[in-house]
């Protein structure tokens, strides 16, 4: 996980260039004030620009231990629940939104789907800005159509990664992505 970031140019030459101390949002509750965010910076300048050929994280690790008890050790870990959990908490330190609004969700029923696309965005960037978000977050649209009355309610929501359905006949991500974007019934207990 760590070098798969490490090799996401964006990311690395923000951090290398120093420019994250400037957006450190060291009030937002659901940060860890920047020392997240300064632990990987510190990594990606060790990678990067140090004069080692071999980097042992270690001083990465104990921070992210402090703030994620659930990898402390030296056990096996998820890699995608490392991802996640980092690339959020890089995030939320990074966030240029000093205060959140709340904001009420919009019906929608696709008559107006590219405006309320923009609308659902907007909003979303109200509460949640920053490189994280400018490099790895896009938007999902989902539909539910009532199979009785026929009415229509569609959703606009901002992911960071997709969980595909992996089945036996997909042979590429591409039939991944196809399968997840399928139309299904919801029946049973899956009803809405």
């Amino acid at each position: 996980s760590l070098q798969c970031l490490s090799a996401t140019i964006p990311l690395t030459d923000y951090f290398l260039g120093y420019n994250y101390r400037s957006e450190i949002n060291p009030s937002n509750p659901l940060g860890t004030g920047g020392e997240l965010a300064t632990a990987y910076a510190e990594l990606m300048k060790e990678m990067w620009l140090g004069e080692q050929t071999v980097i042992q994280p270690t001083g990465f690790k104990t921070q992210l231990e402090q703030f994620a008890p659930q990898f402390r050790g030296y056990q096996q870990h998820d890699s995608q629940e490392l991802l996640s959990f980092l690339l959020d908490g890089i995030h939320e330190d990074l966030n240029r939104i000093q205060s959140k609004p709340y904001i009420e969700d919009k019906d929608c029923d696709g008559t107006n789907d590219e405006q309320d696309a923009i609308d659902a965005w907007k909003n979303y960037l109200r509460r949640d800005k920053s490189l994280i978000v400018d490099i790895f977050q896009g938007q999902l649209r989902s539909k539910l159509t009532c199979s009785h009355c026929k009415s229509v309610s569609v959703k606009f929501e901002p992911f960071m990664y997709l969980s595909l359905p992996m089945q036996a006949e997909a042979r590429t991500i591409a039939d991944c992505l196809e399968c997840y974007v399928s139309e299904e019934s919801l029946t049973g207990v899956n009803q809405w």
